[in-house]
């Protein structure tokens, strides 16, 4: 709907009212609770789509819950006759309501000595199956919960791992962390309160309708007194509702303090920090303290008014006993099955109240399971090996945000089984152009060929299943050496696991670890020095056999000798594959087929190291003063256009 100034309302026009016009009264109101009550109908919905796959349940459990609603009512009505009994001098009343006719036919046709015993054991009877099915609820409903939570918990780091690098790096670090870890957790919590005001509302409208049919009057009364407690308890739910977004915000301050903390452990030892980082985590616990326990208060506040209200219902009624033409067993039938049906206006409204101050955390929870994950967004044709040649084309990248290029126009093309250096100064571009080779990034302009097959054509997994990636700080598991040289290709047998470690020059100190390949090497590999836990991740990778090796400054931790056997090991295992080197030391590259200069996120030169050197350009002026023999060699195919 537009208003007359072409500006759409966000909650349309409402006789006459325009956004900036005075509010006529009584309109906002009207507004608000509309507002209000379609947040709970899409709280709702959410909630139901959260529990997708669960729904089977829901009849079940409503049934159980009718009945159960059913058989409490026959032993709370059962009480009219059996108080009519132990009170058989007093008079009957003038006129009967339907129930109180059919008790009286079903009790006339037990004989009088046995009319006490009788009506006992029909209680008992009545209460024992409504127990029974009141458990088989309660059972249902735990194991619901329980499956419902672990799909919800599964579901959202099944989307956390597979979203997109680029929207990952991009995310604050506590928010996922914190809807993993506690938003899951209350939005299944959300789940059970709903569950709670299902079985509860089925359990009310059992009991509401026998007070009904014992005395309408009586009834209405009761009602007008209760009524109280729905707008009370709503107040008091928007209340919660608006500190549990202030809580969910505080709560990934607080995560994201402790992931940091955790993560700088050795920066904060080092600087003498520790007393300040608990100060801070102090301070933000503190916060997120005093926002949960406001929202507590709003979410307990609701149980006692409603209690007061029923109990100020009691007393009303007494008062009318008289006037409401019902015997004294009748009345006491009321007032039994309204003091039973307290608690579940109890439940209600808190369970109301609860659902509401949870909204954050279902909306957050919502919010991640709608995110597109990277299998869904990158899905396309299976890669089965690489053959002829990887080509950029004119490519130009730039990051979200940013107002100038990191990569521009670059273009050039390496064959199978190359050798290819990457360099530059930091900042140049090269780890970038990794990014974009294995689709971490998508380049805004231009376009990269495999085998002459756009990369964004082709399925992400089978794409990066054929790659073997080396960094210069690889991320080692907290697991033994064997799994973490196994991550990449579990069916890896023992000599194939061994042959990959000799090759990376790693078998030897592993095996003089205290337990060798079964070793624990601790949270990314702090048992292991930095040349270590470089070779574990050369071996990881060469293990794979990658049709494409990537060496992003992966030797930069090794000392002169490794490096140079590590170099003589891989020129061997390079004659069938293609490497991609990145690295600031000509001893790393002398051996590269071909090098593509970077500077200023465009190929500048390239050229065999050799040549590159005599060419006396921006090549030679970084890497000039390293000066090793180099034997020229004819240039690789490798070209840049």
């Amino acid at each position: 709907m537009v208003d007359k100034r072409g500006a759409m309302h966000p909650l349309g026009r409402v006789k006459g009212q325009f956004p900036g016009d005075p509010p006529r009264s009584g309109t906002w109101p009207r507004l608000a609770k509309l507002q209000q009550t379609t947040d709970v109908f899409g709280l709702v919905r959410s909630l139901m789509l959260l529990a997708r796959g669960h729904f089977w349940f829901l009849p079940g459990m409503a049934l159980l819950a009718v009945l159960a609603s059913i058989f409490e009512g026959i032993s709370l009505a059962l009480i009219i006759p059996l108080v009519q009994y132990l009170d058989a001098g007093s008079a009957a009343p003038a006129t009967q309501g339907r129930m109180m006719a059919l008790l009286n036919e079903l009790t006339e046709l037990v004989p009088v000595q046995s009319k006490l015993l009788a009506i006992v054991i029909a209680i008992l009877a009545a209460v024992v199956i409504k127990g029974a099915i009141s458990y088989a609820n309660m059972s249902l409903l735990g194991v619901v919960y329980g499956r419902v939570s672990h799909a919800l918990r599964t579901r959202i780091f099944a989307k956390i791992v597979e979203t997109p690098l680029a929207e990952f790096e991009r995310d604050r670090s506590g928010r996922l962390l914190n809807i993993l870890n506690q938003e899951t957790w209350r939005a299944t919590d959300a789940l059970r309160f709903l569950f709670t005001i299902i079985i509860n509302v089925a359990t009310t409208c059992v009991l509401a309708g026998i007070l009904l049919f014992l005395s309408w009057r009586l009834s209405l009364i009761a009602l007008a007194c209760i009524a109280v407690i729905a707008p009370f308890s709503h107040v008091m739910g928007a209340r919660a509702k608006a500190i549990s977004k202030q809580g969910m915000a505080e709560n990934e301050v607080l995560a994201k303090r402790t992931w940091t903390a955790l993560n700088g452990m050795r920066m904060i030892h080092a600087f003498g920090c520790e007393r300040s980082e608990i100060e801070r985590f102090e301070k933000s616990s503190d916060r997120v303290r005093g926002l949960f326990q406001r929202m507590a208060m709003y979410t307990m506040a609701t149980a006692p008014v409603a209690e007061i209200a029923i109990t100020a219902v009691i007393a009303l009624l007494l008062l009318f006993v008289q006037a409401s033409g019902l015997s004294i067993g009748a009345f006491a039938g009321f007032l039994v099955i309204l003091y039973r049906l307290q608690p579940r206006v109890l439940a209600l409204a808190s369970a109301h109240t609860s659902l509401l101050a949870l909204h954050a955390s279902v909306l957050a929870v919502s919010d991640v399971l709608r995110t597109p994950s990277e299998v869904e967004a990158q899905s396309g044709r299976p890669f089965t090996g690489f053959r002829k040649a990887l080509s950029f084309e004119n490519v130009t990248f730039a990051y979200k945000g940013s107002t100038e290029a990191t990569l521009t126009d670059v273009s050039f093309r390496i064959p199978k089984g190359k050798v290819i250096a990457i360099v530059g100064a930091s900042g140049a571009g090269k780890s970038t152009l990794i990014d974009l080779l294995l689709r971490f990034q998508r380049p805004q302009q231009g376009r990269i060929l495999v085998d002459d097959v756009p990369l964004s054509e082709l399925d992400v997994a089978s794409w990066r299943g054929r790659i073997g990636v080396v960094n210069q700080d690889p991320y080692i598991f907290d697991d033994t050496v064997r799994a973490n040289l196994s991550y990449g290709r579990p069916s890896a047998t023992e000599a194939d696991i061994a042959e990959a470690a000799q090759l990376a020059c790693a078998d030897e100190f592993i095996r003089t670890l205290p337990k060798g390949y079964d070793t624990i090497v601790g949270e990314r590999g702090t048992q292991l020095s930095g040349g270590q836990r470089q070779r574990l991740a050369l071996a990881r990778a060469l293990l794979r056999d990658p049709d494409i090796l990537i060496l992003d400054e992966a030797t930069n931790a090794l000392d002169a000798t490794t490096e140079r056997a590590f170099q003589r090991a891989l020129a061997d295992y390079a004659k069938h594959r293609t490497v991609i080197v990145v690295a600031h030391q000509l001893a790393t590259i002398e051996d590269a087929d071909h090098v593509l200069v970077l500077e200023a996120g465009r190929i500048v030169e390239q050229g065999s190291p050799s040549a590159l050197l005599n060419a006396g350009r921006a090549f030679a002026r970084n890497f000039g003063s390293q000066t090793p023999h180099l034997l020229d060699r004819p240039p690789a195919q490798v070209s840049a256009s």
